[in-house]
């Protein structure tokens, strides 16, 4: 199924293979060309990457079967536990309002007005922070000149046969974006001419298009992504860029903890970084199903994609130099994170930073009381008019309306019908730890920025223990799989060798050492050959 041939031409040796490719609901073959002078390692790699694609693909057909049933199988009301996370997930999305994913070509949905203020809230912080450290937001086009692309022949190869194509009918021309990189790289090397045009710091936010044959899941993987910001730089030196990946590093961490969640970041292995880059940190996030998911990276490209696009400047020396790059990018994922990990059986819980409505107000009435308990309801949300408040008068049950509210997560429902009234004492539900609090009306314009800022600080909090809970040290190569069947992380020293780390995702079916502590650590052994390291990688199973 899987063979290489090796021509000689012009001296050198092209490798190529069979590669296997989706044709609706068949697997075919197709000759691709993988590249010249390979070593014997790196063309193991691709022949690997190349079968694992292959599983993917098959089991993307069977998934898509299930996919189609779900689409038509959805319940009046949230019945998923989250221990089954696929299909909470699957519900929860749809029943809160976040998307709709009944658009009829798979993986790509639409973003409903509840899921996208929640998007955009998101993107109006890093917008505001990327501002604050003088990154500047522009738009390059959807589509791509194949010769911009073929700039980066190893980026082109990747991509060629899974991309998306735009033309006339008969005529394919353009690729429609599925990174920045080829729309944005030949147009600084037209900009940048020396040294007062560097450092060169921009972003945009987009959406980008790949037709990815694995396993698809809305927010998780998509072949429409976003929205998701790229921020891309150019520097003069080697220096300026790392401290560059520094300051970016500074606003992820913001990100994070503006949506009350607790990444784990990591230095990518060498042979995952973009070829010829510096090196990566990458962000995941551990999700219900023991599963970690990619969750944001940091990438100092170094000179490789200024030599590729010649991207050049010319120094105080006058000689010509190449600049040196980074690039950054995240976007749907924080809020797949936001859900997955706060969520819990009854729906969402919505960190107050990002939440569309803070506070619901239900009034709870008979008829003859009714004008007096609205009315109320509309001076208390007037009290609370520097807070995104509602009140629901939709014509529904009590309890209707107390189940919309926990499963759109709205961090704290007032409940407020005679007895409150009479009491002017305030019944309070807060959603995250799902107790009910009595607030003096008098009181409430005070409490209420108090509440919603512990809502805040306690769901970091257990975002931050969940994660550390996760992480279990060995030293037994043993306990690796029985630690990650366990939906667990598993932390061990690791000596950085492509042999070991291949040593490693042989132990178990699913098993990714996704990337190393960036922290120094004291020496130990590697857990596979004994070497001396002071390297801890982390393992675990991988979307």
């Amino acid at each position: 199924m899987v063979f290489t041939e090796i021509k000689q031409k012009n001296e050198k040796k092209y490798y190529y293979r069979v590669k296997s490719v989706r044709n609706k609901e068949k697997v075919e073959k197709q000759r691709v060309y993988l590249g010249a002078n390979l070593s014997k390692e790196e063309l193991k790699k691709r022949e690997e990457a190349a079968d694992k694609e292959l599983l993917g693909i098959k089991q993307e057909i069977q998934q898509e079967k299930i996919y189609k049933e779900s689409k038509e199988e959805l319940p009046e009301q949230l019945n998923a536990k989250k221990e089954n996370f696929p299909e909470w997930m699957s519900q929860i999305l749809q029943l809160a309002g976040i998307i709709d994913n009944r658009y009829n070509i798979k993986s790509m949905f639409v973003w409903m007005p509840y899921g996208y203020d929640m998007m955009l809230r998101i993107k109006q912080f890093w917008d505001s922070e990327f501002k604050k450290n003088g990154i500047k937001e522009m738009y390059f086009p959807l589509m791509v000149p194949e010769e911009y692309a073929e700039q980066n022949d190893s980026w082109w190869q990747g991509f060629k046969n899974e991309g998306f194509w735009a033309g006339t009918k008969n005529k394919q021309e353009f690729i429609i974006r599925p990174t920045g990189e080829p729309a944005m790289y030949p147009m600084f090397s037209l900009w940048i001419r020396g040294l007062k045009d560097l450092p060169l710091k921009i972003y945009e936010t987009v959406f980008s298009y790949r037709y990815e044959t694995k396993q698809t899941r809305p927010l998780i993987r998509d072949r429409e992504i976003g929205p998701w910001y790229e921020i891309h730089t150019c520097h003069a030196t080697k220096e300026e860029a790392e401290q560059e990946i520094i300051i970016h590093k500074k606003i992820n961490d913001k990100i994070w903890e503006y949506i009350a969640i607790q990444p784990l970041i990591v230095n990518k292995p060498k042979w995952e970084v973009f070829p010829g880059a510096e090196g990566a940190f990458e962000y995941y996030t551990l999700m219900p199903n023991g599963k970690v998911l990619e969750n944001g990276s940091l990438n100092n490209l170094g000179q490789a994609y200024a030599k590729k696009f010649n991207i050049k400047f010319e120094d105080k020396d006058g000689k010509e130099k190449y600049v040196w790059q980074t690039c950054t990018g995240n976007g749907e994922r924080y809020l797949a994170a936001v859900i997955s990990i706060h969520g819990d059986d009854s729906g969402l819980v919505l960190p107050p930073n990002i939440a569309p409505i803070q506070i619901i107000i239900i009034p709870i009435y008979s008829e003859k009381n009714k004008k007096k308990i609205i009315e109320k309801a509309y001076e208390l949300k007037n009290k609370l008019k520097d807070f995104r408040v509602e009140i629901d008068l939709k014509e529904e049950s009590v309890g209707s309306k107390f189940y919309d509210s926990e499963l759109k997560g709205i961090p704290i429902r007032i409940e407020f019908g005679e007895r409150e009234f009479k009491s002017k004492n305030l019944t309070l539900l807060l959603r995250n730890i799902k107790k009910k609090i009595s607030v003096e009306e008098k009181d409430l314009e005070e409490e209420i920025p108090n509440i919603l800022k512990k809502i805040q600080e306690e769901l970091l909090t257990n975002s931050k223990n969940e994660l550390k809970s996760s992480i279990i040290e060995t030293s037994e190569e043993k306990e690796i799989v029985k630690i990650v069947n366990k939906g667990k992380i598993a932390k061990v020293y690791w000596c950085e060798s492509g042999s070991c780390y291949d040593k490693i995702l042989k132990l178990g079916e699913g098993l990714d050492l996704f990337g190393s502590d960036i922290e120094k650590n004291k020496e130990g052994k590697c857990i596979i050959c004994g070497k001396k390291t002071a390297n801890k990688g982390y393992v675990a199973n991988s979307y």
